[in-house]
């Protein structure tokens, strides 16, 4: 068996979640379940056109976002940034933030935490639906 098998991974073949409302979706690519990673998590989160996702802060936890696709805008606190395909944000830890998508299609971030939030994700005790 490869040793490294699982580091390499197809986003088809992994859990895909919707939240209960429909308005995003979210995949997780890399993490401690997903291929062995302790140390970092990763995936990709979808918001739909006309959808705001809820605010959200990490207390210990800095996340980076790479926007795959779309437009929209992005709170930071109190203050609002437009974010498009191609760009890149940094979320220091313990920064409230929340997207809005304003654009025509998805607004897609693959998104990456060091160090990963503690235990595991919670889409399921949430109410998200799972898709796959």
């Amino acid at each position: 068996m490869p040793k490294y098998e699982n580091c390499v991974i197809d986003p088809e073949q992994q859990e895909l979640w919707q939240a209960p409302d429909g308005s995003r979706t979210v995949s997780l690519l890399i993490g401690e379940d997903a291929c062995g990673a302790k140390d970092i998590c990763a995936g990709l989160w979808r918001l739909t056109p006309g959808n705001r996702s809820e605010p959200d802060v990490h207390p210990k936890e800095a996340e980076i976002y790479y926007v795959v696709c779309g437009e929209g805008k992005l709170l930071l606190e109190d203050e609002e940034y437009t974010v498009r395909e191609g760009m890149t944000v940094y979320i220091p830890a313990g920064v409230r933030h929340q997207s809005i998508n304003e654009g025509p299609g998805d607004l897609c971030y693959y998104y990456a935490f060091s160090p990963p939030p503690p235990g595991p994700p919670k889409q399921e005790e949430q109410g998200w639906n799972k898709l796959r």
